[in-house]
């Protein structure tokens, strides 16, 4: 079991090199419009929402190890299938299986290596480890960000196969893990839909429930700077043809530097939780996040660009110390599915955002164009001002002797 501990580090850096994400709305718009771009998410979001409670159960039920697994494979045929397509169907073919590869990672992976520090009788050590480990993760995607947007210089292709390799990694990492146990015994369910009931029971705990709307509220407002930044960047640089015609390295550039700011955060912060408490530091990780939607929407300059390096540190400060809130709180046997329903609900609400906002514009507007663009950030504003004000209204529910 100390061998899978050690794993776990090196599993969160392949994973989440993500050699893609600084291109693929480059990649996308090679073929198709924006509005199909954002459809082209909404494809994805819709797909996590058949697979990320049952991939949840089949963890709890069948095992970690087995459902990372499943993980690696799906991500392999999904990057295989973007690199070698071109149409709106391949792409959706290959967003559903995206969809597939990082629900079966969801909750899985934070749920074996709780298990396994539990297993060692070391889970007191989860939240640093955890902290660390969305570190790891965090560089991984800075690297992969740099490297993918310079490989997609060349050809955006490129960084799909780069991804497609550290999948294969991840694969080989997991087939050297153990499946871990726990002093806890777990009462498997007849059934997912038993499971659901008993998970969505544990909301009548205050606390969870707050936390719960949080991770939906992030969810949402945290791919909002993901989604829109390369159009930004392009638009941006638009009067530059030597800047423009470097897009995809910039962007690689951009999502680079923005990881490894927020690399730095997340290895500090559960430090910041212990000194400023979780609620604070929840709610100024939200509110960092709807600062850079509202600035991203209201103004088209180089300059925002700056602040936009800030987008991943709301979900480096968030991360480790929500899950270190809610792991203990939840019982073994149903971890995996009740962080696969909390990401659901996420998604879902994003996947209805993105829907709605293709359809955002005046008459006329041209598609890509700066009006088209700003008119959906600044919807996406409005929402992420309304939830922090909600939240910071709610947060006394939390029960201040629980954390």
């Amino acid at each position: 079991m100390e061998r899978t501990v050690r794993l776990y580090r090196w599993y969160a850096l392949t994973f989440n090199a993500y050699f893609w994400m600084p291109v693929f709305v480059l990649y996308f718009l090679r073929h198709m419009p924006l509005a199909d771009v954002l459809r082209l998410e909404s494809v994805y979001y819709l797909g996590v929402v058949l697979l990320e409670v049952p991939s949840g159960y089949f963890s709890d039920r069948i095992g970690r190890r087995p459902t990372l697994l499943l993980a690696c494979g799906f991500l392999i045929a999904a990057y295989s299938l973007f690199a070698a397509g071109s149409s709106f169907a391949v792409f959706a073919i290959a967003q559903i299986l995206l969809a597939a590869g990082l629900a079966f990672n969801s909750g899985t992976d934070t749920s074996l290596h709780y298990d396994a520090l539990t297993t060692l009788g070391r889970d007191s050590e989860y939240g640093t480890r955890e902290a660390l480990a969305a570190r790891n993760a965090l560089l991984a995607s800075a690297v992969g960000g740099l490297l993918g947007g310079l490989a997609g210089s060349f050809d955006l292709r490129l960084a799909y196969v780069l991804s497609a390799a550290s999948a294969v990694a991840s694969l080989i990492i997991v087939i050297a893990m153990r499946e871990p146990t726990s002093h806890e015994r777990t009462l498997a369910p007849p059934g997912p839909v038993h499971q659901a009931k008993l998970c969505l029971g544990l909301l009548s705990d205050g606390s969870l429930i707050w936390t719960f709307a949080y991770a939906v509220f992030m969810t949402v407002i945290n791919h909002v700077p993901y989604e829109f930044y390369q159009p930004y960047l392009q638009l941006a640089f638009a009067e530059n043809s030597a800047l423009r015609g470097g897009s995809p390295a910039l962007a690689g550039v951009h999502m680079g530097v923005a990881m490894l700011l927020a690399s730095s955060v997340a290895g500090r912060s559960i430090r910041l939780r212990d000194r400023l408490g979780y609620t604070p530091v929840l709610l100024i990780a939200a509110a960092l996040q709807a600062v850079i939607i509202v600035a991203m929407g209201l103004v088209l300059h180089p300059i925002v660009l700056v602040l936009v390096l800030l987008r991943s540190i709301p979900r480096a400060l968030s991360a480790a110390p929500l899950n270190s809130f809610i792991s203990p709180r939840v019982p073994k046997g149903q971890r995996a599915t009740y962080l696969s329903i909390q990401s659901l609900a996420g998604r879902l609400a994003f996947a209805g955002v993105l829907a709605a906002i293709s359809f955002v514009g005046q008459p006329g507007e041209v598609d890509g164009s700066w009006a088209s663009v700003s008119s959906r950030l600044l919807g996406c504003a409005a929402l992420a001002i309304a939830g922090l004000l909600l939240l910071s209204a709610t947060a006394a529910w939390r029960d201040p002797q629980k954390e």
